[in-house]
């Protein structure tokens, strides 16, 4: 029999609970817990008790693994977001637990995903859409109420020409939405392709 390197990304229903309709009589799921949600759950349980694990023995000089590791993490995503936030002074700090939380959800996910017969979190288009929705809301929120007004200037690059001005901020407005779907499509493109490529030299091997 011949297996399809797709059917790692079936999401597969685990368990669900149905009622009948009051109108059809028909029986309607009414929960349904699938692989997808499963492993999601064991992501974030992975990452909660690995990072309590450690903010419980902390040292002032690392004297583990775990913690220099982590702090090698949070160093890096500091200075990524104070590199593309341009804020000033410290302010930047305030971004940094958001960036980190997804940050180490799809590290996670990518390494457990990894693991023979589990199930890639990351290559669910709902998964990596709702990441990116939530960081476009969030970000929209942010730099209104921080730059107020002037946070539509992004729309219009300086010294622009007033004539294209209208067509320059409707292609600035388009593609500035359009991110929302272009970032959540790329993660899970580039894992459900990584994926299915190690599926298929597996098989070959």
């Amino acid at each position: 029999m011949i297996f399809s390197p797709l059917e790692q990304f079936e999401v597969n229903s685990l368990l669900s609970i149905a009622f009948p309709s009051t109108s059809t009589g028909e029986m309607s799921v009414w929960l349904l817990f699938s692989n997808a949600n499963l492993f999601t759950i064991m992501v974030t349980l992975v990452i909660v008790f690995v990072f309590r694990y450690i903010s419980l023995y902390p040292g002032l000089v690392p004297s583990s693994t775990m913690q220099s590791f982590s702090e090698s993490i949070v160093s890096f995503v500091g200075g990524m977001v104070r590199e593309n936030t341009a804020a000033k002074h410290r302010i930047f700090l305030v971004f940094v637990p958001y960036v980190f939380t997804v940050f180490s959800f799809i590290l996670v996910s990518n390494f457990v995903g990894m693991v023979p017969y589990s199930f890639t979190v990351t290559s669910s288009l709902a998964v990596t859409l709702a990441i990116a929705a939530a960081s476009f809301i969030g970000v929209n929120i942010v730099g209104a109420r921080i730059h107020k007004l002037g946070f539509l200037a992004i729309f219009l690059p300086p010294g622009c020409p007033v004539f294209i001005s209208p067509f320059i901020i409707l292609i600035e407005t388009v593609s500035y939405a359009a991110r929302v779907l272009s970032l959540s499509i790329r993660l899970f493109a580039n894992m459900m392709a990584g994926h299915t490529l190690l599926k298929i030299l597996a098989g070959f091997a």
